[in-house]
């Protein structure tokens, strides 16, 4: 089974080189995510199905906040 977001769906819509009103609602929703140092956090995480917890729940993360930055790029820019 494949779990998937927001983000992710906006990512890949924008790599097809769609972009149109329809989708606003998903970008306002990865913007009011964002904190107020500019960093998105990590909401769910796959911890202790691994060897190793790469983030903590809850806490900034490194790797949402680039996905994120990326994708406003690409629909914005």
């Amino acid at each position: 089974m494949w779990n998937t977001d927001a983000l992710e769906i906006l990512g890949i819509l924008r790599k097809l080189g769609y972009r149109d009103k329809q989708m606003q609602e998903a970008v306002d929703l990865v913007i009011s995510k964002q904190d107020d140092q500019g960093k998105w956090k990590l909401e769910s995480a796959f911890n202790g199905c691994f060897q190793v917890n790469i983030e903590q729940k809850g806490k900034p993360s490194k790797w949402i906040t680039l996905n994120a930055v990326r994708v406003l790029k690409r629909y914005y820019g």
